[in-house]
């Protein structure tokens, strides 16, 4: 009985204050994306009224601009917007479906692991603390949408796994259809190549390309859609996107175990894999062009604007791309299938800017549910563990809150212009 109560404090404690502070965030305003997630919002919502009034050829953004996102998240607004005719409306009910994430990535956590599920539950809703989580949910975006549908969508992958269902399967195609992450169907389609019959595989394979039949029919009207501005300068985008993921990781670092796995790795280290790492990463800094790492507009990750907008230099920039090269190959030396996440994150994250809540929090959800790993699963030994995962995300999410009510980055960014 005592331990019953003991769950359902924590349960109380731990999942409902992050709940309550998203609708206090409502409330405030909130946006800790330094104002982008309010600005694309705000962009965006003639989109949603043209919908609304069933005009979708001629639809526009605020500034007149053809739209280059697929119209799916719009068009979900807009069903609201034509029922309740309110702004407010169309952004709260959002609040409530943006809380699909923490459920679904609980769902999916209890099908991968053996733990207790009280663990499962603080992690799962920790999420709600994450910066750009909560700026999404506030002011609707589409890649909170997307991965709203790839949570759904894997929770069918991993339950196709245990009862071996075909209607599991097509629902796991369809919601991942609906998150328009098309690069992770070579994730699934791999896997069922793998380990499907021939005949099931090539009607998962049908099915895949009739899904993207609607997809195809829109950019054949609107050809902006392909033009997405991919990068120029490659070598920049992987020091970038590195760092991005080393931050990250360092959420999963801080765990004990997970610190003495990378630890036994090093020791296991041999000269020649320590000759590859240096010269890798000799490589990519020579053929840097730092002139772009200075113009403090390419978006970045957190150790980017604490190296450009602090101390004005490349030194911790750089030296956390070093630190992610090497933590990333002890990763892949410890488990191979982390292979897969990392190509996967860096073909999502090739855009012309990169910014941090490209990789936040889809790399943290990707870790916990594309397998059984040791990251994840070491979170889940101890309490002691769940909750030092929880408390990391909080100061981060504090951290985030005094730099949206100072303006640190706002301000940086309009002396840049001045």
């Amino acid at each position: 009985m005592s331990k019953i109560n003991q769950n359902h404090i924590l349960a109380l404690i731990f999942v409902l204050i992050p709940v309550l502070t998203l609708f206090a965030g409502f409330y405030l305003n909130e946006d800790l994306s330094t104002g982008g997630s309010r600005y694309d919002f705000n962009l965006t919502w003639p989109l949603i009224v043209d919908y609304s009034n069933f005009n979708f050829l001629d639809a526009r953004l605020k500034d007149g601009a053809i739209p280059r996102h697929l119209p799916l998240h719009y068009f979900i607004l807009s069903i609201v917007y034509k029922i309740f005719n309110d702004q407010n409306f169309v952004r709260l009910l959002y609040l409530f479906f943006s809380l699909l994430l923490p459920i679904f990535l609980y769902l999916n956590l209890i099908k991968i692991y053996n733990c207790k599920k009280i663990f499962v539950l603080i992690v799962s809703f920790s999420f709600l603390f994450l910066p750009y989580f909560r700026s999404s949910a506030l002011w609707p975006n589409a890649h909170l949408t997307a991965l709203i549908f790839f949570i759904i969508s894997n929770f069918f992958y991993l339950r196709a796994l245990d009862k071996d269902r075909l209607f599991d399967k097509v629902l796991n195609l369809l919601f991942l259809a609906f998150a328009t992450y098309v690069i992770l169907f070579i994730f699934y389609l791999t896997n069922y190549f793998l380990n499907e019959r021939k005949k099931v595989f090539i009607s998962l394979f049908l099915f895949c390309c009739f899904l993207g039949l609607p997809g195809l029919y829109i950019l054949s009207l609107n050809e902006k859609m392909l033009k997405l501005p991919i990068t120029k300068d490659l070598f920049y985008t992987i020091t970038n996107n590195f760092s991005i993921i080393f931050f990250f990781l360092l959420f999963f670092l801080f765990n004990k175990n997970s610190y003495k796995v990378f630890l036994n790795q090093i020791c296991k280290l041999k000269v020649i894999e320590t000759t590859f790492v240096l010269f890798l990463f000799v490589l990519i800094t020579y053929n840097l062009d730092y002139s772009m790492l200075t113009s403090k507009l390419r978006g970045g990750g957190f150790f980017y604007k604490i190296s450009h907008f602090t101390f004005d230099n490349n030194v911790i920039f750089l030296s956390s791309f070093f630190f992610a090269i090497f933590s990333i190959f002890l990763l892949i030396r410890e488990d191979f299938k982390f292979i897969y996440i990392i190509i996967l994150i860096n073909i999502m994250g090739l855009n012309y800017q990169i910014y941090q809540k490209y990789f936040e929090p889809l790399l943290l959800i990707m870790i916990f549910v594309l397998f059984k790993n040791f990251l994840s699963a070491n979170i889940f030994l101890k309490l002691k563990n769940v909750l030092l995962f929880y408390l990391i995300i909080v100061l981060y999410y504090f951290l985030s809150l005094i730099n949206f009510y100072y303006g640190f980055s706002y301000n940086m960014v309009i002396q840049f212009y001045q």
